[in-house]
């Protein structure tokens, strides 16, 4: 299993462009069939945007049970149900 450290592959976390390269990360990943463990940083601010173009792109692109076994997360307690809570109402909204 692999540890992706978000802060060192992106400059930040508010713009599409560096949600594009978290999706090739995790889409990377996906293809290899590799598990990653995404180490997100307590401080670090993730925007809508960020967001759409990175979890939301994998999750419109290889599923939500694709996503369960490439992406395991690592971070704080806020981070982890952040992103969780964005997770579940994507999936709520758009996955069948």
């Amino acid at each position: 299993m692999k540890t992706l450290i978000l802060k060192n592959i992106v400059k930040n976390s508010s713009s599409n462009d560096e949600g594009v390269i978290l999706f090739n990360a995790l889409q990377d990943a996906y293809l290899k069939e590799e598990q990653l463990i995404l180490l997100v940083d307590s401080d670090l601010t993730m925007s809508s945007s960020f967001l759409n173009t990175s979890f939301g792109a994998f999750l419109d692109n290889y599923g939500f049970s694709g996503f369960k076994d490439t992406v395991k997360f690592k971070g704080s307690k806020n981070q982890f149900l952040r992103l969780n809570n964005y997770i579940t109402k994507y999936r709520n909204l758009y996955l069948a």
